[in-house]
């Protein structure tokens, strides 16, 4: 049985959804509304549809009729706006602001450029420059380990990177040797397991060989749970081996997923409902105070931006397609 924090975590997460889906079943994913859902559950916002909507009609009438601002990724970002700013009119102007500097660094102009955008939001003006260049050496070094593997898809994890303390070359190490100890454990060369490395690098404290342990061991936990553990859930793996004893929340992350899953509005979508499972657990188990292994000192607020962003540029992904295709609204 769920305790009644993530009882009202899924009430208010369905009510949200409901809200979205009522609102703008016609020009958005159910992929998205179930994310930006997500997202106001995770910063203990109470939604408004109504200025949650000015938000995105304000972000549409304000950007070029060929900018990906103008489909569905306004969705994720009016809640961004929405939940990191005091005025949304005046962050969305900084946010075209840092993702146009990002652009002039040498970042491409794509819909993960927003995104990393929104995790510099937050920043000081005096160092945005700053942050944004180390970004840009963070992601370039990336590319020189995995050419291939490293695209748009790593720039949010890179502008998170880069704001950890870190130099770069530590980062870059940090990054490569985890995905070279997660890979001799049994994890899968690819997109997915550079994104786990790059999570699992965000802090200098945490040991490489006893944590890519731990990520098999939550591996098997959940598979032994009956959860068929699909590379894409390795960032997810990642962020439950920072807990300590994740063998004790295993049984609560599989009951929020079956709950999820047998709701006809989100059993279509079990790879999203698998992530939102964490999210709940992990923002329970932060209210608690009893989160992370010893030794973790990066804040939880940044764990928790980190699981924010893996979320938004798989979904991001998967439906950038489609919304391609069918050209916004």
């Amino acid at each position: 049985m769920l305790n009644s924090y993530l009882e009202n975590s899924i009430t208010n997460y369905n009510s949200i959804f409901t809200s979205l889906k009522d609102s703008f079943k016609w020009h958005a994913d159910d992929k998205i509304l179930m994310l930006v859902s997500t997202m106001y559950i995770v910063n203990d916002t109470n939604f408004d549809i109504e200025r949650y909507s000015r938000i995105t009609d304000y972000i549409k009438a304000n950007v070029g009729f060929f900018s990906y601002l103008k489909s569905t990724q306004r969705f994720t970002t009016a809640a961004t706006l929405d939940l990191m700013t005091s005025d949304p009119k005046e962050g969305f102007k900084k946010l075209l602001g840092i993702y146009e500097k990002l652009i002039q660094e040498g970042f491409s102009r794509t819909t993960f450029t927003y995104i990393a955008a929104g995790t510099l939001l937050k920043l000081d003006d005096s160092k945005i420059d700053v942050y944004i260049k180390k970004s840009f050496d963070i992601f370039r070094g990336m590319k020189e380990h995995h050419f291939f593997l490293t695209g748009s898809g790593d720039y949010p994890l890179a502008t998170l990177l880069a704001q950890t303390g870190d130099d770069v070359s530590c980062s870059i190490e940090r990054i490569e040797k985890y995905y070279q100890e997660l890979h001799k454990k049994g994890f899968y060369r690819g997109d997915s397991l550079q994104f786990l490395s790059h999570i699992l690098a965000l802090d200098s404290n945490l040991e490489k060989e006893n944590l890519a342990q731990k990520c098999l061991d939550v591996k098997e936990l959940l598979t032994n749970n009956g959860i068929k553990v699909k590379t894409a859930y390795y960032p997810y793996v990642g962020i439950l081996a920072l807990l300590e004893q994740p063998e004790n929340y295993i049984q609560t992350i599989t009951m929020i997923y079956e709950r999820l899953n047998s709701d006809k509005k989100f059993k279509w979508q079990k790879d999203i409902n698998f992530m939102v499972a964490i999210v709940f657990l992990l923002k329970e188990k932060t209210e608690l105070g009893d989160i992370v292994t010893a030794g973790l000192s990066t804040s939880i607020e940044s764990i928790l931006q980190a699981q924010q962003a893996a979320m938004i540029a798989s979904v991001s992904a998967a439906t950038a397609a489609s919304s391609s295709s069918n050209g916004g609204e």
